[in-house]
């Protein structure tokens, strides 16, 4: 029987090119994103890290779920440039 060739873990092993980098980097970790109603808002979209909300976001009704995920990408880009929370809820 002949051998399979033995799989190398190199540096890319596990990265994928993203429209949303900062996303999947949250969600690979510790954290996750909601979308939908969330008491109290009910269009809203959330970034937690697995210890605190990094972007509280609300949308339209109407926005459509590619806006949406742009702008959640970009808050979360705000928050890891500035340590400071993006917050449209309060």
């Amino acid at each position: 029987m002949a051998s399979r060739p033995v799989k190398r873990n190199t540096a890319n092993d596990g990265i994928t090119v993203s429209e949303h980098p900062h996303i999947e980097a949250l969600v690979n970790g510790d954290g996750h994103i909601m979308i939908g109603h969330i008491k109290p808002v009910n269009n809203a979209a959330v970034a937690y890290d697995g210890h605190q909300a990094l972007a509280l976001l609300r949308y339209q009704a109407d926005e459509p779920l590619a806006s949406i995920l742009k702008r959640l990408e970009a808050a979360i880009a705000t928050v890891k440039a500035t340590g400071e929370r993006v917050d449209e809820w309060n």
